[in-house]
């Protein structure tokens, strides 16, 4: 999964580092969701700016770092983590600033120095960079053709794959009600420029979608689901791993 392609964590991750944090949202009206965007994006900036710091024998793409920004980013585990804690921080600053309560400060003080650590683990780990970054597909369209199966619920998700194999981050997950007498047909919207083709995971139920087509599907193509139903292929990605990383980076730059 790359920088760019959505949160690396969603409420429920954040459960894992902050036990408390639903009630404590709930109490103060914070919006958990604007505070894991928030958190995002200034990890982005503090990613660009270590970047941009490097010589150009450390990062591949330093030529032309200042355009593509973090679009080659890969989130790491480490990364993922840097990103949980550091929501925490972002939530627990303003729960502080609001209410100047001292309980709030100690964790906002706590997540602070948990989330500086967690930053600094990232960069001595490295930052994780894909050569040809995909991007996540958008969910597709659907349609169908006649067929013998029956009414169904199928669940979905596509992702494009690049010239030499490589595969994007999986859309978000979508389901379509296909009538009864009928064959789904899937199409893939709006292709970046790396694409060659796309993949299709489908399902009888969420979040257990495995591939559906034995080689990537062309550019301009559909898929339709055969009379047969569906395969038991590989199961959903997480799009891509690192191809390599660059170490290091300056000091914590943020209070």
């Amino acid at each position: 999964m790359l920088l760019t392609d959505g949160r690396p964590n969603n409420i429920e991750d954040l459960r894992v580092y902050g036990s408390s944090i639903l009630d404590l949202a709930s109490t103060e009206k914070i919006e958990l969701d604007a505070k894991l965007d928030l958190a995002l994006t200034e990890i982005k900036e503090d990613v660009l700016d270590v970047l941009l710091d490097h010589t150009r024998s450390s990062d591949p793409q330093s030529t032309i770092r200042r355009t593509i920004g973090v679009s080659d980013v890969v989130i790491t585990p480490q990364m993922k983590r840097w990103h949980a804690v550091h929501t925490l921080e972002v939530v627990y600053r303003d729960a502080f600033n609001n209410q100047l309560n001292n309980r709030y400060q100690a964790q906002f003080e706590q997540y602070h120095e948990l989330s500086k650590n967690a930053r600094e683990h990232t960069l001595r780990f490295g930052i994780g960079m894909a050569l040809l970054p995909i991007p996540i597909a958008q969910p597709p369209l659907f349609s169908y053709v006649a067929g013998l199966i029956p009414a169904t619920t199928y669940y979905v998700r596509v992702s494009w794959v690049g010239t030499g194999g490589k595969e994007g981050m999986p859309s978000c997950e979508t389901t379509y009600d296909a009538p009864a007498g009928s064959l789904p047909v899937i199409t893939a919207v709006h292709p970046p420029p790396v694409a060659a083709g796309f993949n299709v995971y489908m399902s009888l139920a969420a979040g257990c979608e495995r591939l559906q087509n034995a080689a990537p599907i062309p550019l301009g193509s559909s898929f339709t689901l055969p009379g047969t139903g569906l395969v038991n292929g590989t199961v959903v990605g997480n799009g891509q791993i690192p191809d390599t990383y660059v170490i290091g980076g300056r000091t914590l730059r943020r209070g």
